[in-house]
């Protein structure tokens, strides 16, 4: 097989890039967010214009971000890191359709057996430390929400794509990007904590959070790296993350990362805060730290190591080769 020449050096060092991209996303995000204001306000729209005001209106930026933010990933793939939009993960997981298939349904049960997980460690708790308050459903299923046209019902399938579209666009940017560049001159454990730690700063400024929160969300990071390094693919992180955010706000009914959105019951968690969680939600619990550090642990334990091959000589390799490394041990073209 005829190998192509190597692609040219990337500019800047991995660390520097991945700093001015997520400088970039947020300052694409912020103004999103303030055109989606500024055009309510325009137009009058009252409808518009409670949306902008809603929690669920983040959901709706992250939606909006996602063209722009495509274009400037290939600027910088294209002017500084010199590498092809496949090298983010952005393609099947290694196994194919087959395993896309599998995991679409076995990462989002568990996703809901993590969940249980945590309710089950807070119900279990001495009523003097924690209590979960279940008072019926919420008025949200039987009214909707003052700016949804349809009915109420809808709204879940709804919630469920925009959560799937957030959770995508964030593993594009933190496990795509970020991790990918700095698995560049890092080890894949070194390149999957420090990005970890740049997600849950992007996560410092939400509301009611905390330490326990922070260190959660490095947790949940790491967890989703493994999956991406696992896999070589967003694939599986995206579903896992964005099934967590629905499940855990529109199902269990408890803020997600600080934020209440729509949700099916009226429930509420009392007790100690660093048990709870707090106004951050389950995500702010030390008791799901209690279950993330094992998880985390488990999944990165005997990582299977992708080798470091040119990217443009994997490209250009014959599909035969690309399916027979498919079908055997997890490897992967990055």
């Amino acid at each position: 097989m005829e190998i192509s020449a190597a692609p040219p050096p990337p500019r800047l060092h991995p660390l520097l890039r991945s700093i001015l991209y997520l400088v970039v996303f947020f300052g694409i995000q912020v103004g999103v967010n303030v055109g989606i204001v500024g055009l309510a306000y325009w137009l009058g729209d009252e409808r518009l214009g409670r949306l902008s005001e809603s929690s669920e209106a983040l959901l709706l930026v992250f939606a909006v971000t996602a063209l722009p933010l495509v274009m400037v990933t290939e600027v910088f793939l294209r002017y500084l890191d010199r590498r092809p939009l496949s090298s983010l993960g952005v393609r099947w997981p290694l196994g194919g359709r087959r395993r896309a298939l599998r995991e679409l349904v076995t990462l989002p049960l568990a996703v809901l057996a993590l969940l249980g997980g945590w309710l089950l460690v807070i119900r279990a708790l001495p009523d003097g430390l924690t209590a979960i308050h279940v008072l019926g459903l919420s008025p949200d299923v039987a009214k909707g929400l003052s700016w949804w046209p349809l009915p109420p019902a809808l709204l879940f399938p709804f919630f469920l794509l925009l959560f799937l579209i957030q959770g995508g666009i964030e593993e594009w940017v933190v496990r795509g990007y970020v991790y990918h560049a700095l698995r560049e001159r890092w080890s894949p454990g070194q390149a999957a904590l420090s990005s970890s730690v740049m997600f849950a700063l992007l996560h410092a400024t939400n509301p009611d959070v905390s330490a326990a929160a922070l260190i959660n969300i490095v947790l949940a990071g790491l967890v989703l790296t493994a999956l991406v390094e696992r896999s070589g693919s967003l694939w599986g992180a995206t579903i896992a993350h964005g099934v967590w955010n629905f499940s855990l706000s529109c199902l269990v009914s408890l803020p997600v990362s600080g934020f209440p959105m729509f949700h099916l019951l009226n429930v509420s968690v009392t007790g100690n805060p660093l048990l709870t969680g707090d106004g951050f939600g389950p995500e702010g619990s030390l008791a799901l730290t209690v279950i993330g550090l094992p998880l985390a642990a488990l999944l990165w334990w005997r990582m299977p190591r992708r080798p470091r091959q040119p990217l443009r000589a994997v490209e250009d390799a014959p599909r035969s080769t690309m399916s027979a490394q498919e079908d055997g041990p997890p490897r992967s073209p990055l």
